[in-house]
């Protein structure tokens, strides 16, 4: 899905690009900083957009993260690792490229999570 080029300031490139790649630095970036930006930013439509799409993808792999984790519990989970590993992957290649379209004033749409986006 392309969307169209937003003229967009460096701040809300900043704050976009922010709200995808600082889950990379770990700890709070991970989940609390696209949650602030979008809470801060709620009247920004470019910045909102891209922080709701980089925090539901950041919570979809946190809960399948616990999900793996609490089944490795039960040795099921072992065998999901594999599968964790490539979500992982994906998700940093779907961030990196999410960040070039900031770059280029375009929004970004995350694969597999849109149903979960239209709801919120």
């Amino acid at each position: 899905m392309e969307y169209q080029a937003y003229p967009v300031t460096g701040e809300q490139k900043l704050l976009a690009i922010a709200a995808h790649l600082l889950y990379l630095l770990g700890g709070v970036g991970f989940v609390i900083a696209p949650l602030i930006i979008l809470i801060l930013k709620q009247d920004d439509p470019f910045v909102y957009e891209h922080a709701k799409q980089a925090l539901v993808a950041q919570i979809m792999l946190l809960i399948a993260g616990a999900v793996v984790s609490v089944l490795c519990i039960v040795l099921i989970g072992f065998l999901l690792i594999p599968v964790l590993l490539v979500l992982g992957i994906i998700f940093v290649i779907t961030s990196l490229i999410a960040a070039s379209r900031v770059l280029n004033g375009r929004l970004y749409a995350y694969p597999l999570i849109q149903g979960i986006i239209r709801r919120i």
